[in-house]
């Protein structure tokens, strides 16, 4: 028995040593070897701290002081997050503008981790390969070559020069009261050009190859495409109205496409597409919004306050459905989830229906493609499901009914 916990030990040491707690960083911390470090929980950054010839294993939220310079040379970054973690638990945010210098590093999602940044400041890249993270620029001063990621948001005044660009999202904010206007960008094809992006924030971009570019439109803006290979547009209505949201090649030929059309709603944002491939919509539904939505191709959808959705004939991929406030939605006849698209599109593994505070949901006809969850107080009904979800889960006080009956599974909401 002895010999044997002595065999045990000399297998499992080398394993032990290989991995050590990152030590903590003052100013001044030059961290430079070839080891293999952990981060779990927190970590904030201040002062100048330099990484390099590092690997990180990383399993909690960095936050970054202002005026503070983070340096990563030749640094490996891997993100692991619990089972069903929210995107962005093992996050970076700065606090005010900050430096950030990358070169020569990776940063690897592991499991169902989506790393999402939130910079402010300068930001400069020289070969940064990632996979399933996000970086959203906001009144960022960046040079970037050689990088890959999964979202590149250019938006508040931010100004870009990439080069050597290869992107899934390509993404920007207008702000409330604007006019927008794209053209030219490809999908899968290399491109170089110099875009006005959202709220005063400019991209000037060569060699740079994305899958999608996505448009946020918020408040009374007016956004006019036209040549877009493929997109993703998303708003904000607190507003009234039936809107449909087509998918497929909008606007073809010479007469553009207007989104909501006129006379269907009092909304006051515009898309006007032309020779458009629009693929999914985004909405996040607000404050007194009455809205219905028919024949439609929705990715994420949200709805708070006294926000009331309903939904007919469209198929909603729940990317993130969320509800919260007194928000009600009614769905019939349509699909939920696309977790059948999963290998094709990372974002949409975690689909799935929550609904919080006192939100009320009813599920009419539909074919599930995903997990329910409710909390708090919400209640969800599901009548007749074509196909039932993957799973209903049920925390505090929320309430899930079903015709005909389906199992419940009661769960602890911190874990969720």
């Amino acid at each position: 028995m002895r010999a044997s916990l002595s065999l045990l030990s000399l297998i499992l040491a080398p394993l032990a040593i290989a991995q050590r707690p990152l030590p903590a960083l003052h100013d001044g911390t030059v961290l430079d070897e070839k080891a293999e470090f952990r981060q779990d929980g927190p970590l904030r950054i201040a002062g100048h701290i330099k990484l390099k010839g590092i690997t990180l294993d990383l399993r909690g939220p960095i936050t970054v002081a202002p005026g503070a310079d983070l340096e990563l040379d030749d640094v490996q970054i891997k993100v692991s997050d619990p089972s069903g973690s929210a995107n962005g638990t093992s996050s970076l945010h700065c606090e005010g503008p900050a430096k950030i210098s990358i070169r020569h590093s990776s940063m690897q999602a592991q499991g169902s981790a989506h790393p999402i940044w939130a910079l402010k400041g300068e930001l400069s890249v020289d070969d940064f390969q990632t996979t399933n993270a996000e970086f959203h620029l906001d009144h960022v001063e960046a040079k970037l070559n050689d990088f890959a990621i999964f979202e590149l948001e250019i938006s508040k005044a931010s100004h870009v020069t990439g080069r050597h660009l290869r992107l899934v999202f390509l993404s920007t904010h207008t702000g409330d009261a604007e006019e927008v206007n794209f053209s030219d960008i490809p999908a899968g094809k290399s491109f170089s050009q110099k875009l006005q992006m959202g709220s005063q924030a400019t991209a000037d971009l060569t060699d740079t190859t994305i899958k999608l570019f996505l448009l946020y439109v918020h408040g009374r803006s007016h956004a006019s495409l036209k040549q877009i290979g493929r997109a993703q547009l998303a708003f904000f209505p607190a507003c009234r109205g039936h809107l449909k949201l087509p998918q497929g090649m909008v606007g073809a030929g010479e007469k553009p496409v207007v989104v909501p059309e006129a006379g269907a709603s009092d909304c006051a944002f515009r898309f006007q597409m032309q020779n458009v491939n629009a693929d999914t919509w985004d909405v996040y539904a607000g404050g007194e919004a009455d809205l219905t939505f028919s024949d439609s191709v929705i990715d994420e959808l949200t709805a708070n306050g006294h926000a009331q959705v309903k939904v007919t004939n469209s198929d909603i991929y729940a990317d993130w459905l969320s509800l919260g406030g007194n928000a009600h939605l009614l769905v019939d006849h349509s699909t939920v989830g696309a977790q059948r698209l999963a290998a094709e599109r990372p974002d949409l593994a975690t689909s799935q229906v929550r609904a919080h505070g006192q939100s009320q949901a009813t599920f009419d006809d539909v074919t599930f493609d995903c997990g329910v969850l409710a909390g708090d107080d919400a209640s969800i009904t599901i009548r007749n499901p074509v196909k039932s979800p993957a799973y209903l889960r049920r925390a505090g006080r929320a309430k899930i009914k079903t015709e005909p009956a389906l199992p419940i599974e009661n769960v602890d909401e911190e874990k969720h």
